[in-house]
Protein backbone atom coordinates (compact mmCIF):
# COMPACT_ATOMS: atom_id res chain seq x y z
CA UNK A 1 0.00 0.00 0.00
CA UNK A 2 3.27 2.25 0.31
CA UNK A 3 3.02 4.19 -3.02
CA UNK A 4 4.63 7.35 -3.88
CA UNK A 5 1.97 11.19 -3.17
CA UNK A 6 -0.65 8.26 -1.51
CA UNK A 7 -1.53 8.94 1.98
CA UNK A 8 -2.68 6.14 4.80
CA UNK A 9 -4.60 6.01 7.54
CA UNK A 10 -2.99 3.86 10.75
CA UNK A 11 -5.16 3.07 13.12
CA UNK A 12 -3.76 1.23 16.56
CA UNK A 13 0.10 1.43 16.19
CA UNK A 14 2.78 1.49 18.66
CA UNK A 15 4.47 4.50 19.07
CA UNK A 16 8.34 4.14 19.99
CA UNK A 17 11.19 6.57 20.38
CA UNK A 18 13.24 7.25 17.56
CA UNK A 19 16.70 6.50 18.07
CA UNK A 20 17.83 6.50 14.37
CA UNK A 21 21.59 8.54 13.84
CA UNK A 22 20.04 9.57 10.42
CA UNK A 23 16.32 10.90 10.73
CA UNK A 24 14.62 11.64 7.45
CA UNK A 25 11.98 13.51 9.64
CA UNK A 26 12.80 15.75 12.70
CA UNK A 27 10.07 13.62 14.55
CA UNK A 28 11.05 12.11 17.98
CA UNK A 29 9.35 9.34 17.37
CA UNK A 30 8.58 5.90 14.97
CA UNK A 31 5.21 4.34 14.15
CA UNK A 32 5.44 0.41 14.69
CA UNK A 33 3.06 -1.85 12.96
CA UNK A 34 1.70 -4.78 15.24
CA UNK A 35 -0.93 -7.77 14.62
CA UNK A 36 -3.95 -5.57 15.36
CA UNK A 37 -2.77 -2.56 13.58
CA UNK A 38 -5.30 -1.50 10.45
CA UNK A 39 -3.82 0.38 7.44
CA UNK A 40 -6.35 1.61 4.69
CA UNK A 41 -6.13 4.13 1.87
CA UNK A 42 -6.89 7.45 2.32
CA UNK A 43 -8.94 9.08 -0.60
CA UNK A 44 -8.44 13.09 0.65
CA UNK A 45 -4.56 13.20 1.15
CA UNK A 46 -4.05 16.08 4.06
CA UNK A 47 -0.77 18.02 5.07
CA UNK A 48 2.34 18.45 2.91
CA UNK A 49 2.63 16.67 -0.38
CA UNK A 50 6.73 16.05 0.39
CA UNK A 51 7.10 17.42 3.72
CA UNK A 52 10.31 19.52 3.01
CA UNK A 53 11.82 20.75 6.10
CA UNK A 54 14.47 23.48 4.07
CA UNK A 55 17.26 24.63 6.46
CA UNK A 56 17.76 28.31 5.59
CA UNK A 57 21.65 28.48 4.24
CA UNK A 58 22.27 31.18 6.90
CA UNK A 59 22.55 28.53 9.22
CA UNK A 60 24.73 26.37 7.13
CA UNK A 61 27.21 28.97 6.04
CA UNK A 62 27.02 31.21 9.55
CA UNK A 63 28.00 27.77 12.03
CA UNK A 64 30.77 26.09 10.53
CA UNK A 65 31.99 25.00 13.32
CA UNK A 66 28.60 23.34 14.76
CA UNK A 67 28.91 19.84 12.52
CA UNK A 68 26.40 18.06 14.51
CA UNK A 69 24.59 17.79 11.51
CA UNK A 70 27.58 16.92 9.01
CA UNK A 71 27.81 13.73 7.68
CA UNK A 72 24.61 12.79 10.05
CA UNK A 73 21.41 13.84 9.56
CA UNK A 74 19.40 14.56 6.54
CA UNK A 75 18.66 17.94 5.26
CA UNK A 76 16.25 19.26 2.76
CA UNK A 77 17.59 22.57 0.57
CA UNK A 78 16.15 24.97 -1.50
CA UNK A 79 17.95 27.34 -3.46
CA UNK A 80 17.79 29.41 -7.21
CA UNK A 81 20.59 28.37 -9.22
CA UNK A 82 23.01 31.14 -9.64
CA UNK A 83 26.32 29.04 -11.13
CA UNK A 84 27.15 26.01 -12.76
CA UNK A 85 30.64 24.18 -12.95
CA UNK A 86 31.62 21.96 -15.83
CA UNK A 87 30.89 18.07 -15.65
CA UNK A 88 33.24 15.58 -14.73
CA UNK A 89 33.95 12.36 -14.68
CA UNK A 90 36.13 10.38 -12.89
CA UNK A 91 37.76 7.37 -13.31
CA UNK A 92 40.46 7.67 -10.97
CA UNK A 93 38.71 5.66 -8.13
CA UNK A 94 39.28 2.54 -5.90
CA UNK A 95 36.61 0.94 -7.41
CA UNK A 96 37.73 0.89 -10.87
CA UNK A 97 34.03 2.53 -11.81
CA UNK A 98 33.20 5.83 -13.95
CA UNK A 99 31.62 8.29 -11.96
CA UNK A 100 29.76 11.52 -12.96
CA UNK A 101 30.15 14.37 -10.81
CA UNK A 102 28.53 18.00 -11.34
CA UNK A 103 28.45 21.08 -9.09
CA UNK A 104 26.06 24.03 -9.21
CA UNK A 105 26.14 27.08 -7.08
CA UNK A 106 22.61 27.39 -5.12
CA UNK A 107 21.64 30.94 -3.59
CA UNK A 108 19.20 31.93 -1.30
CA UNK A 109 16.85 34.79 -0.52
CA UNK A 110 19.01 36.16 1.95
CA UNK A 111 22.16 35.79 -0.78
CA UNK A 112 23.67 33.17 1.11
CA UNK A 113 25.34 30.96 -1.39
CA UNK A 114 26.88 26.89 -1.21
CA UNK A 115 27.92 24.87 -3.27
CA UNK A 116 25.77 21.35 -4.24
CA UNK A 117 28.16 18.42 -5.90
CA UNK A 118 25.85 15.30 -7.08
CA UNK A 119 27.12 11.69 -8.40
CA UNK A 120 26.13 9.34 -11.09
CA UNK A 121 22.26 9.21 -11.86
CA UNK A 122 21.64 12.73 -9.55
CA UNK A 123 23.95 14.18 -11.95
CA UNK A 124 22.75 13.04 -15.27
CA UNK A 125 19.19 14.27 -13.86
CA UNK A 126 20.54 17.80 -14.04
CA UNK A 127 22.30 17.22 -17.81
CA UNK A 128 19.16 15.96 -18.82
CA UNK A 129 16.98 18.84 -17.94
CA UNK A 130 19.27 20.96 -19.17
CA UNK A 131 20.02 19.41 -22.53
CA UNK A 132 15.96 19.36 -22.75
CA UNK A 133 15.72 23.34 -21.84
CA UNK A 134 18.57 24.90 -23.17
CA UNK A 135 17.44 28.55 -22.82
CA UNK A 136 16.26 28.25 -19.39
CA UNK A 137 18.02 30.77 -16.80
CA UNK A 138 15.38 30.48 -13.59
CA UNK A 139 16.00 27.17 -12.86
CA UNK A 140 15.33 26.52 -8.73
CA UNK A 141 16.42 23.07 -7.42
CA UNK A 142 15.09 21.14 -4.61
CA UNK A 143 17.69 18.77 -2.73
CA UNK A 144 15.85 16.25 -0.01
CA UNK A 145 17.59 14.15 2.02
CA UNK A 146 21.19 15.72 1.37
CA UNK A 147 24.12 16.03 3.25
CA UNK A 148 26.62 19.09 4.03
CA UNK A 149 30.16 19.62 5.28
CA UNK A 150 31.58 22.67 5.72
CA UNK A 151 35.40 22.77 4.10
CA UNK A 152 38.17 25.19 3.38
CA UNK A 153 35.57 27.85 4.40
CA UNK A 154 32.99 26.52 2.10
CA UNK A 155 29.72 24.52 2.79
CA UNK A 156 28.96 21.72 0.14
CA UNK A 157 25.49 19.80 0.32
CA UNK A 158 26.04 16.26 -1.42
CA UNK A 159 23.59 13.24 -2.31
CA UNK A 160 26.81 11.41 -0.65
CA UNK A 161 25.88 8.94 1.62
CA UNK A 162 22.04 8.92 1.43
CA UNK A 163 19.90 8.25 -0.99
CA UNK A 164 18.37 11.94 -2.12
CA UNK A 165 15.68 13.45 -4.31
CA UNK A 166 16.55 16.31 -6.70
CA UNK A 167 13.25 18.38 -7.72
CA UNK A 168 14.21 20.86 -10.62
CA UNK A 169 11.81 23.63 -11.44
CA UNK A 170 9.20 20.88 -11.00
CA UNK A 171 6.09 22.34 -11.01
CA UNK A 172 5.33 22.00 -6.58
CA UNK A 173 3.65 25.12 -4.55
CA UNK A 174 7.37 25.19 -2.78
CA UNK A 175 9.27 25.78 -6.01
CA UNK A 176 7.32 27.90 -7.38
CA UNK A 177 6.54 30.21 -4.73
CA UNK A 178 10.45 30.19 -4.32
CA UNK A 179 10.79 30.94 -7.49
CA UNK A 180 8.58 33.61 -7.55
CA UNK A 181 10.17 35.48 -4.52
CA UNK A 182 13.46 35.18 -5.97
CA UNK A 183 12.37 36.68 -9.20
CA UNK A 184 10.65 39.88 -7.32
CA UNK A 185 14.38 40.27 -5.35
CA UNK A 186 16.26 40.36 -8.22
CA UNK A 187 13.99 43.16 -10.37
CA UNK A 188 13.55 45.23 -7.27
CA UNK A 189 17.64 45.11 -6.56
CA UNK A 190 17.82 45.80 -10.34
CA UNK A 191 20.56 42.52 -10.64
CA UNK A 192 21.20 41.05 -13.69
CA UNK A 193 20.43 37.71 -14.01
CA UNK A 194 22.52 34.62 -13.74
CA UNK A 195 23.60 32.14 -15.72
CA UNK A 196 21.53 28.96 -14.86
CA UNK A 197 22.55 25.55 -15.43
CA UNK A 198 23.85 26.96 -19.42
CA UNK A 199 26.90 26.02 -18.71
CA UNK A 200 26.69 22.49 -17.11
CA UNK A 201 27.66 20.78 -20.35
CA UNK A 202 31.44 19.09 -20.57
CA UNK A 203 33.43 22.11 -20.48
CA UNK A 204 37.17 21.69 -22.50
CA UNK A 205 40.29 23.29 -20.39
CA UNK A 206 39.76 26.43 -22.56
CA UNK A 207 36.49 26.63 -21.53
CA UNK A 208 37.24 26.13 -17.79
CA UNK A 209 40.15 27.88 -17.27
CA UNK A 210 39.72 30.84 -19.90
CA UNK A 211 35.94 32.10 -19.10
CA UNK A 212 34.30 32.68 -16.04
CA UNK A 213 37.07 32.51 -13.66
CA UNK A 214 39.48 35.61 -12.32
CA UNK A 215 43.04 35.48 -13.19
CA UNK A 216 45.85 36.48 -10.55
CA UNK A 217 49.38 36.89 -10.71
CA UNK A 218 51.34 35.16 -7.71
CA UNK A 219 52.56 38.29 -6.38
CA UNK A 220 48.94 39.66 -5.84
CA UNK A 221 47.48 36.66 -4.61
CA UNK A 222 47.85 37.61 -0.83
CA UNK A 223 46.03 41.30 -1.67
CA UNK A 224 42.88 39.46 -2.90
CA UNK A 225 40.19 40.21 -0.04
CA UNK A 226 37.25 37.90 -0.46
CA UNK A 227 36.80 33.74 -0.97
CA UNK A 228 36.53 32.97 -4.51
CA UNK A 229 38.14 30.43 -7.23
CA UNK A 230 40.94 32.36 -9.26
CA UNK A 231 43.65 31.07 -11.97
CA UNK A 232 47.22 30.74 -12.03
CA UNK A 233 49.88 30.15 -13.99
CA UNK A 234 53.86 28.72 -12.93
CA UNK A 235 56.16 26.57 -13.11
CA UNK A 236 56.55 23.89 -10.61
CA UNK A 237 60.37 24.50 -9.10
CA UNK A 238 60.85 22.34 -6.63
CA UNK A 239 58.71 20.42 -3.38
CA UNK A 240 58.08 21.86 -0.05
CA UNK A 241 59.23 18.59 1.27
CA UNK A 242 61.47 15.99 -0.20
CA UNK A 243 59.90 13.24 2.08
CA UNK A 244 56.27 14.24 3.07
CA UNK A 245 54.20 12.95 -0.19
CA UNK A 246 50.91 11.22 0.96
CA UNK A 247 48.96 10.91 3.89
CA UNK A 248 46.61 8.43 5.35
CA UNK A 249 43.36 9.44 4.46
CA UNK A 250 39.93 8.72 5.89
CA UNK A 251 37.90 6.65 3.03
CA UNK A 252 34.69 8.08 4.64
CA UNK A 253 35.17 12.12 4.11
CA UNK A 254 38.93 11.67 2.52
CA UNK A 255 40.16 13.95 5.51
CA UNK A 256 43.74 12.98 7.72
CA UNK A 257 43.33 9.85 10.49
CA UNK A 258 45.51 9.49 13.08
CA UNK A 259 46.55 6.92 15.63
CA UNK A 260 45.38 6.62 19.35
CA UNK A 261 46.16 4.20 21.99
CA UNK A 262 43.31 3.42 24.55
CA UNK A 263 42.06 1.33 26.96
CA UNK A 264 39.04 -1.42 26.38
CA UNK A 265 38.20 -4.16 27.89
CA UNK A 266 40.28 -7.65 27.58
CA UNK A 267 38.68 -9.30 24.00
CA UNK A 268 38.89 -12.39 25.79
CA UNK A 269 36.40 -11.48 28.89
CA UNK A 270 39.02 -11.55 31.22
CA UNK A 271 39.36 -8.88 33.96
CA UNK A 272 41.22 -6.00 33.43
CA UNK A 273 41.94 -3.77 30.21
CA UNK A 274 44.34 -3.86 27.71
CA UNK A 275 45.87 -0.68 24.89
CA UNK A 276 44.72 -1.02 21.61
CA UNK A 277 46.44 1.51 18.40
CA UNK A 278 42.71 2.97 16.97
CA UNK A 279 42.23 5.12 14.16
CA UNK A 280 40.94 8.72 14.49
CA UNK A 281 39.84 11.06 12.04
CA UNK A 282 40.14 14.62 12.14
CA UNK A 283 35.91 15.04 10.95
CA UNK A 284 34.54 13.96 14.57
CA UNK A 285 31.30 12.38 12.82
CA UNK A 286 33.10 9.96 11.25
CA UNK A 287 34.55 8.36 14.32
CA UNK A 288 31.33 7.39 15.41
CA UNK A 289 31.79 4.36 13.60
CA UNK A 290 34.59 1.83 12.35
CA UNK A 291 37.16 4.26 10.88
CA UNK A 292 39.17 2.91 7.39
CA UNK A 293 42.00 4.67 5.54
CA UNK A 294 43.90 4.95 2.49
CA UNK A 295 46.86 6.54 1.35
CA UNK A 296 46.10 9.62 -0.89
CA UNK A 297 48.54 11.84 -2.63
CA UNK A 298 49.19 15.22 -0.94
CA UNK A 299 52.32 16.60 -2.63
CA UNK A 300 53.34 20.32 -1.57
CA UNK A 301 55.00 22.29 -4.44
CA UNK A 302 56.79 26.07 -4.95
CA UNK A 303 55.43 27.34 -8.10
CA UNK A 304 56.77 30.48 -9.67
CA UNK A 305 55.99 32.99 -12.25
CA UNK A 306 57.80 36.84 -12.97
CA UNK A 307 56.09 38.11 -9.96
CA UNK A 308 56.73 36.01 -7.25
CA UNK A 309 56.48 32.37 -5.57
CA UNK A 310 53.42 30.60 -3.66
CA UNK A 311 53.51 27.11 -2.35
CA UNK A 312 50.70 25.01 -3.35
CA UNK A 313 49.12 21.64 -2.82
CA UNK A 314 48.52 19.37 -5.07
CA UNK A 315 46.36 16.58 -4.26
CA UNK A 316 45.60 12.75 -5.58
CA UNK A 317 43.34 13.36 -8.55
CA UNK A 318 45.82 16.57 -10.02
CA UNK A 319 48.44 14.18 -10.13
CA UNK A 320 46.54 10.93 -11.34
CA UNK A 321 46.08 13.76 -14.69
CA UNK A 322 49.54 14.54 -14.87
CA UNK A 323 51.33 10.94 -14.02
CA UNK A 324 48.84 8.44 -14.65
CA UNK A 325 50.03 6.88 -11.10
CA UNK A 326 47.93 6.84 -7.39
CA UNK A 327 49.43 6.20 -3.82
CA UNK A 328 48.96 2.69 -3.82
CA UNK A 329 50.89 2.46 -7.01
CA UNK A 330 53.86 4.65 -5.64
CA UNK A 331 53.54 2.46 -2.19
CA UNK A 332 53.45 -0.69 -4.27
CA UNK A 333 56.82 0.05 -5.42
CA UNK A 334 58.46 2.63 -3.05
CA UNK A 335 57.10 1.21 0.57
CA UNK A 336 60.50 1.20 1.39
CA UNK A 337 61.44 4.76 0.32
CA UNK A 338 58.17 5.94 2.17
CA UNK A 339 59.15 3.87 5.62
CA UNK A 340 62.97 6.00 5.11
CA UNK A 341 61.35 9.33 4.44
CA UNK A 342 62.22 9.53 0.94
CA UNK A 343 60.87 10.78 -2.37
CA UNK A 344 59.51 8.40 -5.18
CA UNK A 345 61.45 9.33 -8.45
CA UNK A 346 57.75 8.75 -10.06
CA UNK A 347 56.70 12.53 -8.87
CA UNK A 348 59.97 14.06 -9.72
CA UNK A 349 58.70 14.50 -13.27
CA UNK A 350 56.29 16.91 -12.17
CA UNK A 351 59.44 19.25 -11.80
CA UNK A 352 59.87 21.77 -14.70
CA UNK A 353 55.85 21.97 -15.57
CA UNK A 354 54.34 24.85 -16.35
CA UNK A 355 50.83 24.43 -15.56
CA UNK A 356 47.87 26.69 -15.23
CA UNK A 357 46.25 26.22 -11.66
CA UNK A 358 42.64 26.63 -10.35
CA UNK A 359 43.00 27.73 -6.67
CA UNK A 360 40.47 28.36 -3.83
CA UNK A 361 41.32 31.51 -1.28
CA UNK A 362 39.34 30.71 1.62
CA UNK A 363 38.24 32.99 4.31
CA UNK A 364 41.35 31.27 6.64
CA UNK A 365 44.07 32.94 4.09
CA UNK A 366 42.09 36.31 3.81
CA UNK A 367 42.41 36.49 7.68
CA UNK A 368 45.00 34.85 8.57
CA UNK A 369 47.25 35.92 5.73
CA UNK A 370 48.24 32.90 4.88
CA UNK A 371 50.35 32.40 1.15
CA UNK A 372 49.46 28.49 0.82
CA UNK A 373 46.87 27.33 -1.23
CA UNK A 374 45.00 24.07 -2.42
CA UNK A 375 44.70 23.18 -6.30
CA UNK A 376 41.53 22.59 -7.04
CA UNK A 377 41.98 21.40 -10.68
CA UNK A 378 45.04 22.29 -12.82
CA UNK A 379 45.46 21.86 -16.84
CA UNK A 380 48.86 21.46 -19.29
CA UNK A 381 46.77 22.76 -22.12
CA UNK A 382 49.40 24.44 -24.97
CA UNK A 383 46.35 26.81 -25.69
CA UNK A 384 45.00 27.76 -22.35
CA UNK A 385 49.27 28.14 -21.18
CA UNK A 386 49.44 30.51 -24.22
CA UNK A 387 46.64 32.73 -23.66
CA UNK A 388 47.01 32.91 -19.60
CA UNK A 389 50.79 33.92 -20.66
CA UNK A 390 49.71 37.28 -22.39
CA UNK A 391 49.32 38.13 -18.79
CA UNK A 392 52.62 38.91 -18.14
CA UNK A 393 53.16 40.97 -20.73
CA UNK A 394 53.53 44.31 -18.21
CA UNK A 395 55.40 42.28 -15.92
CA UNK A 396 58.05 40.98 -18.21
CA UNK A 397 61.78 42.62 -17.22
CA UNK A 398 63.83 44.07 -20.03
CA UNK A 399 66.26 40.56 -20.13
CA UNK A 400 63.70 38.76 -21.66
CA UNK A 401 66.04 35.38 -21.66
CA UNK A 402 65.67 34.95 -18.44
CA UNK A 403 62.83 32.26 -17.71
CA UNK A 404 62.39 32.86 -14.48
CA UNK A 405 61.55 36.39 -15.21
CA UNK A 406 64.70 37.84 -12.86
CA UNK A 407 63.51 36.14 -9.38
CA UNK A 408 65.49 33.96 -8.11
CA UNK A 409 65.35 29.77 -8.43
CA UNK A 410 64.58 27.77 -5.75
CA UNK A 411 66.97 25.29 -4.70
CA UNK A 412 65.38 22.12 -3.75
CA UNK A 413 68.52 21.47 -1.45
CA UNK A 414 67.62 24.81 0.80
CA UNK A 415 66.64 22.68 4.33
CA UNK A 416 65.69 25.81 5.76
CA UNK A 417 63.20 27.26 3.06
CA UNK A 418 61.66 23.42 2.63
CA UNK A 419 61.32 23.36 6.53
CA UNK A 420 59.37 26.76 6.49
CA UNK A 421 57.21 25.94 4.05
CA UNK A 422 56.19 22.67 6.20
CA UNK A 423 55.62 24.68 8.65
CA UNK A 424 53.16 26.75 6.91
CA UNK A 425 50.51 24.13 5.15
CA UNK A 426 48.72 23.52 8.97
CA UNK A 427 48.67 19.89 10.80
CA UNK A 428 47.37 17.84 7.54
CA UNK A 429 51.00 16.28 6.81
CA UNK A 430 51.25 12.61 7.85
CA UNK A 431 54.44 11.69 9.04
CA UNK A 432 56.39 8.53 6.65
CA UNK A 433 57.31 6.63 8.58
CA UNK A 434 55.54 3.23 10.28
CA UNK A 435 52.47 3.32 7.12
CA UNK A 436 51.59 0.33 5.36
CA UNK A 437 50.46 0.42 1.86
CA UNK A 438 47.41 -1.77 3.13
CA UNK A 439 44.21 -0.20 4.48
CA UNK A 440 43.94 0.17 8.23
CA UNK A 441 40.70 -0.44 10.47
CA UNK A 442 39.91 0.43 14.08
CA UNK A 443 36.85 -0.19 15.34
CA UNK A 444 34.20 1.11 18.05
CA UNK A 445 35.29 0.97 21.38
CA UNK A 446 31.57 0.08 22.92
CA UNK A 447 31.18 -2.24 19.43
CA UNK A 448 31.31 -2.30 16.12
CA UNK A 449 28.74 0.15 14.76
CA UNK A 450 28.72 -0.01 11.18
Amino acid sequence: MLKENHCLVIRNPSLGENRQKVKYVSSALKINLNDNTVVTACNKAVGSEWGFEFVPFDYLVENPEDDSNSFKSSIDVIGYVVRSFPFELKDNNNNGKEEKKLTVMLEYLSHKQIYVTLWDEYAEQILEFERNNKDEKNVVIVLQFAKYRFWQGFVYVSNMYTVTRVFINKDIDEINQFKKSFIAQLSSEKSSEYSGLSSTVMKSPTDEFLTDINFSTIGALTEITEKKFVIVLGTIKSFASESEWFYNACKNCNCKVSTKTVQKDKADGTDGVEEVVILECKNAPCNKKTVYSVPRIKVLIHVQDCTGIVTLTMFEREVVKLLNVNANQLLDKNLELANEGRFPEELKALLGKKLAFKIAISLYNIQKKFDGYSVSKLTDNTTVISELDRNFDVFQPADEDREDGGLPVIDPTNEDLAKDSVSRTGDDVTPISNVSRTFFTTYMLDGDNT
